[in-house]
Order: C-alpha cells, then structure tokens, then sequence
C-alpha cells in the first residue's frame, strides 16, 4: 500500500490491496455475534494457551506494580522511551512475550510451539544466531518485538480487546484490584504458574535497573543456561492442554457457561459436520431463556437476507461474468422470498443494517433492480471508506477493477441456506478445542 495516498482523494491504486469486506457485512454480524459473547470473543483470540499467557504477564505487571513500585518508578523516570506507565509496562509485556517464545522454541523437540505468535520471525532469528544467543537481543519497548506492530498484533494486542471486556483492565494497562486479587488466588493454587510469576518479577527488577540506554536490551545467552526458567516455561505453557483451575476460569470469563453462549458451546462438537445455520437452530431449540433465545432468533432471521446481498455481490464480482443478462436468472432467484420482512424489525439496532436495507428495501421485485441496489450500497460503503467501487455497471456491461471468483452456487445459497457469515463460531470451535484436549 502507498501509505502517501491514504490522506488523499480516493486513488483506485489503493483498493488493490484493499478492504476484505467490500459489502460492509463485518460491521452488522458482529454486532450481532456479540449480542451473544459480550465481546468477549474476536476472530483472532481464539488460543486458550494465549490466553493464559496473557493473564500470567498481566498478572506479573500487576504484582510488580504493587510490589516494587520504587523500581517501576524508577525506570520509568529514568528510560527515555518510558514516557509514561502505559509505555513501562508495554516495554515489560514485549520483554515477557519474546523471552516466552524464545524459550520455547529452544525446546522445541520436547514442548508443543503450534500457535506461539511470533514463532516464526524467533525461529529465523535463532537460526541466523547458530547457537552464537549473545547475537539475539530481546528489547523491553513496545515497538521493538519480535513481531512488526507486536504491541497490537502480539499476544497481548490480540487478547486486549476481551481481557479488558471480562473487565481485567483498561486500555492503558490499569488492573482491577478484584479481579486480580481472585487471579492471585487462581496462581497460588497451581504451582509452576506461581513460580514462573516469581521468577519473572526477580527477572524485569533486574531488567529495569542499571542501565543507560533508552530503554532496557538484553541478550538472550543472559537467560539461555537458567535451567530453571527454561523448564517453568516448558511446565508452564509448553502443551496446548491447560491444566483444570484454567480450563474453569476461561470458560466463567469467556461466558460460555451461561445463555446463548452457552448453547452454541455445547453444539461445538457437531461443528465441521452441521453447517452454521444448523448450529444456531440447534442452539436455540436448547436455550431456555426467552430473552437469550431471541439473540439466537436474531441471527437465524438475519443471515439469509445478509447472504443473498453478499451473494448478489460475488455474482457481479465474478471476472468471467461480463454481462448482467448472462446472471439474471441467478439474480432472479436471490429475490424471489426473499426474506426480508422478518430484518426489517432488527434495522433499528444497527446503522449499517439500515443502511443496506434502505438500498434494497424497494428494489427487490426482479433481479436486475436488485442488483443495481447492491452495487449502489457497495459503492457508497466504499466511498465512506475513501476508496472506490469494485465493480460498476455500464448498461449491462460489468467492468470490474477488483476482480474476483466465485465459489458459491447460488442454489447452495437460496435451497440450501448456505451462510456468508460465520458468527464467530469459528472461535468458539477453536476455544472449545482447546479446553477439551486430552
């Protein structure tokens, strides 16, 4: 991407490699996906080993906070780049993360390393090195990891969002003394995690102290030969499984113990062999509350409308369409029983779905009116955006500047009810996994 022109008028160059949802559909399933998870759930924190990772460094930061704020203080009135508490302890989670994954991958043969972020850059790093470790720096700031952006796209960036949803914390790091007074006491009764915790706060008071660069580096032959550190991580989170005080805690905070959450969860070993649709039906014919049913009800009411304009789209998109005559009689049948009387009801909840019911709402008595509607939302989503159209209609030529392919017959949509949009069960299959590895 030409980061020059994101300021500037909408540049078709940009759209090459441009937004993955060109209908704008994220915004509306995901409201209503999180009717049911109370964004506890995104599409990429989906690792329960993740997330125990997280909570043992935030865990460690908090201690550390209330332990030895001298020499959190310190550090942070004496390093450059800590302008302040948030990039401290940044500096300090970056420091954590990539000394994990280093430790980790020096064990690979005996530890299972699926699903590390960072693995792979660490990896080509301890290559390079060729046991020479004094050539590996670890570095304590936040823009400074082993991944590009680590901060947002490392394990804490990706568990953030829900971490701070289960009410743990804020953006900037401030922990919530009863939420982590019960995590205490989560630690106290699993050994390993409470000794790697403890070796972690001597590791950062050492980290922090005496040196006179902007901000803390280390090398990692520092760390390689302590035995002890090597096997707490290896203990600690070289499995995939979490032991059961984990497994427990995850499924109270993910909130899959209760409501319609709860029934989506139960249905996750069905998942992979029952479509989506047939797992929410499922779901709601086991939820007893009327309310939780209803957000349940929601989806089943709003999905085949989503997938018919979502599909009325890839038709148009299609490169090896050239004609809108040559899919009239698929767009014919995306309008025919539409369902659409039963969205109507749900468009006052979200903008977006009124927005692209307003587009269609008089449009739908043949397919070509139809799809003249699509396209006209479609454009307008991403002129919001600043870009332009993928695809436009010149009579009843196609011209397509972000060519695509379909993969979706259109009988698989309107006969079979095939689903554009997966409501994040997805994550939930990969939560359910596990948290009921053996």
């Amino acid at each position: 991407m030409k980061w020059t022109n994101i300021f500037t008028i909408p540049d078709k160059d940009l759209i090459s490699d441009g937004s993955v949802d060109p209908m704008g559909m994220q915004m509306i399933w995901t409201y209503f996906g999180q009717l049911i998870f109370k964004n506890k759930l995104t599409t990429v924190s989906t690792d329960v080993r993740n997330y125990s990772i997280n909570l043992l460094h935030h865990f460690v930061l908090y201690r550390f906070q209330q332990e030895n704020n001298e020499v959190f203080n310190q550090a942070q009135n004496h390093f450059q780049f800590y302008r302040d508490t948030y990039d401290t302890k940044a500096g300090m989670l970056i420091f954590m993360e990539d000394l994990l994954v280093y430790a980790l991958l020096d064990q690979w043969n005996s530890v299972n390393t699926m699903g590390l972020l960072g693995n792979n850059k660490a990896q080509d790093n301890l290559d390079r090195s060729n046991g020479n470790y004094q050539e590996i720096e670890i570095h304590a700031e936040r823009s400074k990891g082993v991944l590009v952006r680590q901060i947002q796209l490392g394990i804490n960036g990706r568990y953030k969002g829900p971490f701070m949803n289960m009410g743990l914390m804020s953006k900037n790091f401030e922990y919530s003394p009863k939420e982590f007074e019960r995590i205490e006491q989560l630690f106290l009764q699993w050994p390993e995690g409470n000794k790697l915790v403890n070796k972690l706060m001597v590791l950062l008071t050492e980290l922090l102290q005496n040196q006179d660069k902007g901000y803390p580096i280390v090398t990692l032959n520092r760390y390689k030969n302590d035995k002890v550190l090597w096997k707490l991580y290896a203990d600690c989170f070289g499995k995939l499984e979490q032991n059961i005080l984990l497994q427990n805690y995850w499924k109270e905070k993910l909130g899959i113990t209760s409501g319609a959450a709860k029934s989506i969860y139960s249905e996750m070993n069905q998942f992979g062999e029952q479509t989506i649709a047939s797992i929410i039906a499922s779901a709601y014919k086991k939820e007893e509350d009327e309310k939780e049913k209803e957000l349940l009800q929601w989806i089943l009411d709003l999905e085949p409308f989503l997938s018919r304009c979502s599909h009325a789209f890839y038709l148009l998109s299609d490169v090896s369409v050239k004609k809108l005559s040559d899919i009239k009689s698929d767009l014919d049948m995306l309008v025919r029983d539409i369902p659409f009387e039963s969205v109507l009801p749900l468009t006052c909840r979200n903008e977006r779905l009124e927005m692209l019911v307003d587009f269609v709402k008089d449009n739908t008595n043949n397919g070509v009116q139809f799809a003249e509607a699509i396209l006209n939302y479609h454009k307008k989503i991403m002129e919001d955006r600043g870009g332009v159209a993928w695809v436009e209609l010149e009579n009843d030529h196609i011209k397509h500047y972000i060519p695509q392919a379909i993969h979706v017959s259109t009988s698989n949509v309107v006969v079979n009810g095939y689903w554009y949009n997966r409501y994040y069960l997805d994550a939930v299959k990969s939560i359910y996994t596990g948290l009921n590895i053996n």
